[in-house]
């Protein structure tokens, strides 16, 4: 960077102090955000370190974070266990039941052949959270009694790493979608499982809201890693417009193509996203047509032209306002995983909707396709290094 380290804000519950560069017990922490290196002085509990120029959140220290990380995760985990051990939803029409588990649900999107959506569901909901918390309950008895496993840092990015696509709170706003779609025409009744996964939910959001990654090294390796690697910040432009286009190209047929077809009473009706959109508006469901058009319209589309503008301002050493771009990256990295609503929506009705030719729910092809525009804007939005926007500060 070339330049010294510089005093960061400390804050703590509403008041806030500049902590001195130089002073007894400080680290220095280069921001992820924007690159530049700061001296973090000792902190106490409940307060945060934020970096002076992009304010983005250095580090954060909770009181008795270790303690509560370990009992939040093992609840958690035990919460987990029991939503996939009992029926999660119950669908009746015309005196015909049906009902799902969450094992369920995969089984059969694999028997209906989408290998693929059935692996989302499995991974992203149940096992990349559940192993997520299996980790940090062993490393916070690691660090609480001293002994058994450590960590390097391949281990605790890799952790981390799957915390971004981690999605159990987007899945149930998905399950709640997919219920007032359908209410109209049976009968559905909640089961134990989809309680027990709701206090999961709320659990294992609680966990990440009292965890610090670099509170996490500091205590597992002695040594963390204050330093990102940016020498191969200016290659990640390139994967960033490959990943970037294929999410262009494969948008097209998402839209186009049906996301899933109803057969009621023998009859097949495919439907689009902006068809499924209408179909709710029509029946006055005014506030779920406005959250399934934002999330699986207007937000992929915000996303690629927000990464395809930072990308191109980075390549050309544009002079708009460094602030803003920033300020526009980090909306578009938090918002991405929420277009996955309808592909959530889509596999629970499958799943639950199966009362052959008197009426059953079907993906269509556009699921896969919508999945991977997701998937891919993500993957777009990590691959852009932030720092490159904050080259002519340094």
């Amino acid at each position: 960077m070339g330049e010294d380290p510089r005093w960061v804000v400390v804050s703590l519950m509403n008041q806030q102090r500049l902590g001195a560069p130089g002073s007894n017990d400080t680290r220095v922490i280069s921001c992820n955000g924007c690159g530049l290196d700061a001296q973090v002085p000792h902190l106490a509990p409940n307060q945060t370190a934020y970096c002076p120029r992009c304010g983005h959140k250095l580090t954060s220290l909770k009181h008795n974070w270790i303690d509560k990380v370990l009992a939040l995760g093992l609840s958690g985990l035990v919460l987990l266990a029991l939503s996939v051990s009992f029926d999660f939803l119950s669908f009746s029409s015309n005196g015909l039941t049906t009902s799902i588990t969450l094992i369920s649900e995969v089984e059969t999107l694999i028997q209906q052949d989408y290998l693929g959506l059935a692996g989302v569901i499995l991974f992203v909901c149940i096992l990349l959270p559940a192993s997520v918390l299996l980790l940090l309950c062993a490393w916070m008895l690691a660090i609480k009694f001293g002994v058994g496993l450590r960590a390097t840092k391949a281990q605790i990015a890799i952790c981390f790493n799957f915390i971004i696509w981690c999605m159990p709170e987007v899945f149930m706003v998905g399950v709640i979608v997919s219920m007032v779609k359908i209410t109209a025409m049976a009968d559905v009744v909640f089961g134990p499982s989809f309680y027990f996964y709701i206090g999961f939910m709320v659990l294992y959001i609680l966990t990440l809201l009292h965890l610090d990654r670099f509170q996490v090294e500091l205590a597992l390796m002695q040594e963390p890693t204050v330093k990102p690697d940016s020498r191969k910040s200016h290659n990640r432009v390139q994967w960033t417009w490959a990943l970037l286009f294929t999410a262009v190209l494969l948008y097209l047929p998402a839209n186009f193509l049906p996301i899933m077809t109803t057969r009621f009473l023998g009859v097949d009706s495919p439907s689009t996203i902006v068809g499924g959109v209408i179909t709710l508006w029509h029946h006055e469901s005014y506030m779920i047509a406005a959250i399934i058009f934002i999330a699986s319209i207007l937000v992929p589309m915000f996303k690629m032209l927000a990464i395809g503008y930072l990308n191109y301002s980075v390549q050309t050493n544009s002079r708009a306002s460094i602030k803003q771009r920033y300020g526009l990256y980090r909306i578009t990295e938090m918002m991405g995983r929420w277009s996955m609503i309808d592909v959530f929506v889509v596999a629970i009705l499958a799943g639950l909707v199966q009362l052959g030719s008197t009426m059953s729910v079907y993906p269509g092809s556009a699921v896969i396709a919508f999945c991977a525009v997701v998937v891919l804007t993500m993957l777009a939005a990590m691959s852009f290094d932030s720092r490159m926007i904050w080259e002519k500060e340094q």
